[in-house]
């Protein structure tokens, strides 16, 4: 039971390219530099889960012809992650609901942005709304016949959660890997990992950072994600050791079980 990854976008919180910039890859023609806010939609027997909700959701199904998700899994509460909440809508047509599992922080925050996407009865007036039901992450879970792990993980002062499923992670926006959730990690032989940009950040890994985390992990092969804006992605191809490679929008994984 293989699991397939499709990358939605690749892209920093401001996207590439970013509005009145530039750089180099702003102004690039190269389409593996259009990069939208990152997310990513899991599918193995045919159930869909998608990995935040950024404000370019929208864009991303159209373009990869997404008409179905049955789960929703949120890393934390930062805009580029949420912000599409609303246009989970278009998949809770009939009144169908949707899950959406996160830590309690994070869902309380989002219920608190959009408490009207979490009431599982139609609008009277007619109004369509998404129809989310939350679902605290309180340790390993098991849903389609797989189980998932939530690795927490630390985004400079904020909180955020990873996911791993057998020999795969995925991990975004993080700084470091606090050393209670590194035995989850153990035995991981491919990892999405975020790494923002050349130079430090103080929330997100840099390039080198990356790579260091990759290779203390112990994964046999790395993709990375959550690129800023300021290089290219024919720079980034030469950047990385072997068995690590950047993604791009609409690329796509297939792991083993």
């Amino acid at each position: 039971m293989s699991i397939t990854l499709r990358f939605l976008g690749t892209g920093g919180s401001f996207g590439c390219p970013v509005v009145g910039c530039g750089c180099a890859a702003c102004l690039s023609q190269d389409p593996k530099d259009n990069r939208l806010r990152a997310s990513v939609l899991l599918e193995w027997t045919g159930f869909r889960v998608l990995v935040d909700a950024g404000p370019d959701l929208r864009q991303q199904c159209l373009r990869e012809g997404i008409d179905r998700i049955d789960e929703v899994w949120l890393t934390h509460v930062h805009a580029d992650h949420t912000n599409g909440i609303d246009d989970l809508r278009v998949f809770c047509f009939g009144g169908r609901t949707i899950p959406v599992r996160g830590s309690e922080t994070t869902l309380d925050e989002v219920k608190r942005r959009y408490p009207y996407a979490f009431r599982t009865e139609m609008d009277p007036s007619g109004t369509s709304h998404p129809l989310l039901v939350p679902i605290p992450l309180e340790g390993p879970f098991t849903v389609a016949g797989k189980t998932v792990v939530p690795v927490p993980l630390r985004h400079g002062p904020f909180p955020c959660t990873g996911f791993r499923l057998g020999p795969f992670a995925y991990l975004t926006d993080l700084s470091e890997v606090p050393p209670e959730s590194m035995p989850l990690l153990e035995g991981v032989e491919f990892l999405v990992l975020s790494a923002l940009r050349e130079e430090p950040h103080p929330t997100h890994l840099d390039f080198d950072q990356a790579i260091r985390w990759s290779r203390r992990i112990g994964a046999r092969r790395t993709w990375f994600t959550h690129f800023a804006h300021g290089t290219k992605h024919e720079d980034l191809e030469g950047r990385f050791p072997s068995g690590m490679e950047p993604a791009w929008d609409g690329s796509r994984l297939e792991f083993p079980d």
